[in-house]
């Protein structure tokens, strides 16, 4: 039974990346290793006379900073463990140089970087003032279209191009991609993308995931919102003809791949019978600027060269 009520815990947590490349599954394909293509614009001639150490109150702004070329600037993130739930960062993380601030906006810790500039959004209006006190504060407001959003980032480190080229960048791979999926004969076919969640799954379509259906062609199920739960009785109801299943990254699901293959119901859809059914990073998934290149890549490895 499909159940249209909205996740909001699962929206806040995939907004992290909410952001591919496949991970192996006895039901699915992997067409390319661990290897990420997810590029950073290179910086601009400007960019040293920018800020060189910025704090993020925000943990989605680090994902536009480090697609803008700025990873170097970025002295600390609040909340910065959700960043380190999704493989697209682990360049950026690995070396432990940026300063995970903890859960909430803690000052002290601010203060100790000695920021020169930091990057906050409209939900943190009543700390302002405080974190004005530390360093240049800058606000921009969050939004679900990561292209709006990048722009604010780059406008507060006064570096405008660097979000246009990124833009350019993102336009012209996925007119490619939308291009080899419209050759591979896959354009118009039902697609379901969704995630493992406690007792039944979370999926995600409308708007949510207007890159996969309105500019790559697959075809959403009428009736579905931008996030809510589903359970395998509504998944047979729909019968998909592709399906995209994020990895459960926070570990909260009762159901596991290893129950899939010998669940019955499951076994009788026929993206699980054609070899159709495709395990993914859950930042592909999501609506930031790196999930979103890194899914157009895995989708271009996926469908290159089909017929």
């Amino acid at each position: 039974m499909l159940l249209m009520k909205k996740n909001w815990i699962m929206l806040c947590c995939v907004m992290t990346l909410c952001m591919g490349l496949l991970i192996g599954c006895s039901n699915g394909t992997n067409p390319t290793d661990n290897t990420t293509a997810t590029p950073s614009v290179a910086p601009s001639p400007v960019a040293d006379k920018g800020p060189a150490k910025i704090v993020v109150t925000y943990f989605p702004y680090a994902d536009h900073l480090f697609a803008l070329g700025k990873a170097d600037t970025v002295a600390g993130v609040v909340n910065m463990k959700s960043l380190k739930d999704f493989t697209v960062y682990e360049p950026f993380l690995k070396d432990g140089r940026i300063a995970d601030l903890g859960d909430q906006i803690d000052l002290e810790k601010i203060m100790a970087l000695n920021p020169d500039l930091i990057i906050a959004s409209q939900n943190e209006a009543a700390q302002i003032e405080q974190l004005s006190k530390i360093a240049k504060t800058v606000t921009v407001n969050a939004t679900l279209n990561w292209q709006e959003t990048i722009r604010g980032v780059a406008a507060a480190i006064g570096d405008d191009a660097q979000a246009e080229a990124y833009i350019q960048q993102f336009q012209t791979k996925q007119a490619a991609v939308s291009a080899t999926i419209e050759q591979s004969g896959v354009k118009g076919k039902t697609a379901l993308f969704m995630m493992p969640w406690k007792k039944s799954f979370t999926y995600w379509s409308g708007s949510r995931m207007a890159l996969y259906y309105d500019k790559l062609g697959f075809k959403p199920f009428e009736g579905m919102s931008n996030v809510g739960e589903i359970d395998l009785e509504g998944i047979s109801k729909l019968n998909p003809e592709y399906i995209f299943i994020g990895k459960d990254y926070t570990n909260s699901s009762e159901i596991t791949l290893q129950d899939l293959e010998t669940n019955a119901v499951w076994n009788s859809l026929d993206a699980v019978k054609n070899n159709k059914m495709f395990v993914v990073d859950t930042e592909i998934l999501g609506p930031l600027a790196m999930g979103q290149f890194k899914g157009l890549t895995y989708m271009e490895q996926l469908f290159a060269g089909k017929p």
